[in-house]
Order: structure tokens, then sequence, then C-alpha cells
């Protein structure tokens, strides 16, 4: 049997529907002497009667007819594929699977997701919070799209780029003598009780050393993994504490304020992404609006949250 052709079955498949060649010309916007090639190189290949002429319309043979069942099959395959691709292209469809640390996720993650959930209502949306670590360790094995942590690491199977590296800033109760200050320094916590990061934390030495660079000593009370809790130990009357800014930006409690901590001990926010495969659309228009929203969020913050300008790194 000689190949058949795209176009050839297309041809005959408007035939059926329009009953003449003049009707199925207008549905495929060719000419009627295209469509009636196209139908007599189909019959040549099939080597099948396909119709019988009566006047000008065509009536199908019992063969046409079954014929017809099976490409109404194919092109209801097709149909579904161009959907499915438009659905795609509108965000109609698709996933975007979210990781991300804590620090982040607890306030202002899930009104970024929410606000990309609106325009995007096709998108199926997920969120899973764990260590920086873990959603390192997620991302490089390509379980989810996207990753936000505060890690830079050298693994050739993720791909970094940094969000934004800002300064740690100061939890005290709102009672605290402190409290009327713009700014707090290393001297005005000495022999204060106060809460730590835990040592799982980079962060935590970088505060450690801003104390012995200023040789002021702390009450060591506690330690905790998340800079909410340590907001809650702050609430709670337990000491001070310096926590990541967007964590304080979402901590509601009349009993804490925050203020800007000098020297500037940064804090970094990092996308992660799978290295060795292409980010979908939806990944980048939400890393995209993640971006544009961080930027707000430094507007609305009253100098709180401060972020350097960093070239991104791969």
């Amino acid at each position: 049997m000689a190949k058949l052709s795209y176009r050839q079955v297309e041809a005959f498949r408007a035939v059926m529907i329009a009953g003449t060649t003049t009707g199925a010309a207008e549905l495929l916007y060719i000419s009627q002497p295209a469509v009636s090639r196209l139908l007599n190189d189909f019959e040549v290949a099939v080597k099948i009667k396909l119709f019988e002429r009566h006047h000008k319309r065509l009536a199908p043979t019992p063969e046409a007819l079954l014929l017809f069942e099976e490409v109404e099959r194919s092109f209801v395959g097709i149909d579904r594929l161009a959907n499915m691709a438009e659905e795609l292209r509108d965000f109609q469809r698709g996933s975007l699977k979210v990781a991300a640390m804590p620090a982040i996720a607890l306030g202002f993650l899930p009104r970024v997701m929410q606000k990309f959930g609106q325009h995007h209502q096709g998108v199926n949306l997920t969120l899973q919070v764990r260590s920086s670590q873990q959603v390192a360790d997620w991302i490089a094995t390509q379980h989810f799209d996207v990753g936000i942590g505060a890690i830079n690491v050298a693994d050739p199977a993720l791909a970094v780029e940094i969000l934004g590296e800002a300064a740690l800033v100061c939890a005290l109760p709102a009672s605290h003598p402190l409290a009327e200050k713009e700014v707090i320094v290393p001297e005005d916590l000495r022999d204060q009780p106060f809460i730590s990061l835990g040592p799982e934390q980079s962060v935590r030495y970088k505060v450690d050393e801003a104390f012995e660079e200023a040789r002021v000593s702390r009450q060591l009370v506690f330690d905790t993994q998340l800079s909410h809790v340590a907001c809650s130990f702050v609430d709670a009357g337990s000491g001070v504490a310096l926590v990541d800014p967007i964590t304080a930006l979402h901590f509601s409690s009349a009993n804490l304020v925050f203020r800007p901590f000098e020297p500037w001990v940064s804090f970094s926010y990092h996308l992660l992404y799978p290295a060795h495969r292409a980010r979908s659309r939806a990944t980048e228009e939400f890393s995209q609006l993640l971006q544009q929203e961080l930027a707000l969020l430094v507007k609305r913050s009253d100098g709180l949250l401060r972020l350097k300008e960093r070239a991104r790194t791969a």
C-alpha cells in the first residue's frame, strides 16, 4: 500500500463531514480541485472504493464508514493533544512543586503562592517545608521544581540563584528599654538573655563572630533551628534574638518589636533548581513573581528588610 499522508486523511475526513468536496474545501480552506485530488490519492493509496458519486454529493461506502470511525478516533486524540497544549500555554493545566525553608515558608511564601494561584487556576500547587539542606536534596533529585533555602552549595545537580541577601534584625519585647532605640548594636546586648539560632545554621557562626569581634558576652539561654520559634521565645519573655527579617515582618505579636542590627549580619535566600532539567513556564513565572513580591516587601518594611545587591551565581 502506498504511504498515506496526513493531508489525504484530513481531506477524507472533511468530505465525510461535509458530504461534498466543495464543503470539504471550505472546512480546510483550500480549493475544491485540491480536495478532489487528495481524495483520489487517498483512495488509490488504500485501494478501496470509498465513495459512490451521486450528482454533486458523495455517498460513502460501508468501507468508508468503517474507516471514518478509525479516523475519528485518531483525530479525537489529536484534538485532545491540541487542547492540552492550549491549556498548558494558558496555565489552565500543569503543576508547580515548591520546597522551602521555614523562614520564608511560614508567612511570605503562602501569600505569593496564593497570588500565583489566582492567576493560574489550572496549575496544581504544592508546598513542602523542610530545612535548607533537605530542600537542596529534594531539588537535586528532581522531586521538586524550585526550592528556596539559606544554602549555596557547589552541587552539579543544582542551579543556584540569589533571591536576596538581607541583614538579621533584633527581636525585642515591646517593654524592653532597648525598644526605644532605632538601631541595636552588640554592646546594647551585653549580658542580655539571648536566644540563638542552632549550630546547624551557618548564620549562627556569623552572629557569634559579630559579638566576639565586639568583645561582648551574652547569656545564651536557648538554641532553636527556626527564626519563628526564636521570636516565640522572645514573645514569651525569655530574652532577645537576632532573626531573619522576613520572619520578623510576618510574626504577629503586640508584645514584640524588631529593630535593625549593626554590624550587618547577612542571611541569604537562594533559589534552587534542578540543574539538568529545563524549567517549566510555570516555574519561570513563579520565580519572577517571587522576586517582584520580595521587592514590594522591601518597600513596605520601613527599612527593616534591607537587601544587598549581589550578582547571581549558578
